[in-house]
């Protein structure tokens, strides 16, 4: 194969791109996370649910420009010869896709006023899909070149410009600085994410852009069907319940957004590199298989440290208003260990070329959390609206090992290194329980202590429990330096 049509993505560390990417998470999770410890006790649950009532319904309405962004990035993660085409036909999509959902914006305007408790809704949802929306498809197209860490760094970059714009912006105008300062940050980071794409835009064929449709045809509704799935607790707090509903629950969801960090930023390197493979007609199981390993590193002992502490971590960390977050906490947690392992799963399956059975794992899932949510959520509350995103979530990791373990040689979806994970997490639970029993939470400084016994409970655990996890570390930490020194 020449090295024109040989794809980059299909050479790429996984474990150098993984580590580097997750170092940048915490990053921008730091960033983000003191932010919203900001902004939830300044504009309080109703204004702060609002907000994300927000972003949820923009996340649904430019799916369609996600969607074609993963059509763009298998396609691209193919062949390096195809970059400027992909990256042209993405433009184009996301001009076309924002002036459509623009209108339709300012048509729902009064109706999405009223559901989010934000006057200028219609403006700001049009002003976040011609930011970060069009942002984020750009970066996807880097990820397609199998260059996931250095995507999660210019990620990271965004959130550092977007925290104090968006405190200026809120002295200034309230809530809807909040969404102000997102857009004017992603708009600052496009040019930078933009250039990392390694080629110009040029105008596609109509060839590729029949091969674009026909990955899109599937990808564009089973980012709708995701995404939907992902924010759809949020969603049905807002229509059954109150916004402050949905406030609580956005501050266990992002209390709980550590745990999905490696699994994250592996899954987007592994959709590359499970393409680029496959294209040349190489295994991926192993690949796969590594992935799932460890996707879990970080979701096993939260949902450990979640149970021992949940309460005087939401309330320290958020305020008394925020108490009744902590039962969604835990819930969240064991959620996200499903999701640390199906995530990866779904880009393996992408990866594939099989974006018809992404799609429909995800309706299926979406239809299951919809009818036990509405049910769940009425009888007990919004814990109901968790209970039955667990069980979707448990059908979805069951259909995706069922078709990978039908389809892939070598793949193996439980292995040593996790069960590692689930004995150090027992340690951490108990020693996590012992420490509060012993120091019970007063402070920031208390809850400090309790953490970070229970982290380095977990660390030390895991480093004699896992040979698996010494060597995995020490192979990405000895490329992440040779990156750095070359």
């Amino acid at each position: 194969m020449a090295d024109d049509e040989r794809s980059e993505a299909a050479d790429v560390s996984l474990s150098r791109e993984t580590f580097g990417g997750a170092i940048a998470q915490f990053a921008m999770a730091a960033v983000g996370f003191a932010g919203t410890i900001i902004f939830a006790r300044w504009l309080g649950p109703s204004a702060f649910g609002g907000v994300y009532l927000l972003l949820a319904v923009v996340k649904l309405a430019d799916r369609p420009m996600n969607g074609w962004s993963l059509a763009a990035k298998k396609r691209l993660s193919e062949s390096d010869a195809l970059r400027s085409p992909a990256f042209g036909a993405q433009l184009l999509f996301d001009l076309g896709w924002v002036g459509v959902a623009g209108v339709a914006a300012l048509l729902a305007g009064d109706a999405l006023a009223d559901y989010t408790g934000l006057a200028a809704a219609p403006l700001l949802a049009v002003l976040l899909l011609a930011s970060e929306s069009t942002y984020e498809t750009v970066e996807s197209l880097v990820q397609g070149r199998g260059r996931i860490s250095v995507a999660t760094w210019i990620d990271a970059l965004r959130s550092v410009l977007t925290l104090p714009l968006q405190i200026a912006l809120v002295s200034l105008v309230g809530a809807a600085g909040m969404v102000y300062g997102l857009a004017a940050a992603s708009l600052l980071a496009l040019p930078v994410v933009s250039y990392f794409v390694a080629a110009r835009p040029e105008l596609p064929s109509r060839a590729f852009l029949g091969s674009l449709a026909d990955y899109a045809r599937y990808s564009v509704p089973s980012s709708a069907l995701g995404t939907a799935y992902d924010r759809l607790d949020l969603l049905l707090l807002g229509y059954l319940l109150v916004p402050a509903a949905a406030g609580f629950y956005e501050v266990a969801w992002m209390l709980t957004m550590p745990a999905v960090f490696v699994a994250d930023v592996a899954g987007r390197g592994l959709m590359a590199k499970v393409s680029g493979r496959a294209a040349n007609g190489e295994g991926v199981g192993q690949d796969v298989s590594n992935t799932v390993a460890y996707a879990g590193l970080l979701a096993f002992p939260m949902l450990a440290g979640a149970v021992a502490l949940a309460r005087p971590l939401v309330v320290t960390v958020y305020g008394p208003a925020y108490r009744n977050a902590a039962t969604l906490l835990v819930g969240l947690a064991l959620y996200r260990i499903l999701r640390t392992q199906t995530g990866p799963l779904l880009q393996a399956i992408n990866g594939l070329d099989r974006p018809d059975v992404a799609m429909g794992l995800s309706a299926v899932a979406l239809a299951v959390n919809v009818v036990l949510g509405v049910v769940l959520t009425l009888r007990f509350g919004a814990i109901g609206v968790v209970a039955a995103t667990v069980v979707a979530e448990a059908l979805r990791y069951a259909g995706a090992v069922a078709f990978l373990w039908s389809s892939v040689t070598a793949f193996a979806p439980v292995s040593r290194p996790m069960a590692a994970q689930v004995g150090a997490s027992l340690v951490t639970f108990a020693v996590a329980s012992a420490a509060r029993g012993a120091l019970p939470v007063r402070s920031w400084v208390d809850l400090g202590v309790l953490v970070g016994t229970g982290a380095a409970a977990y660390g030390v655990a895991l480093v004699a429990l896992s040979p698996g996890f010494r060597h995995t570390l020490g192979v990405a930490v000895r490329e992440s330096l040779a990156d750095v020194r070359h």
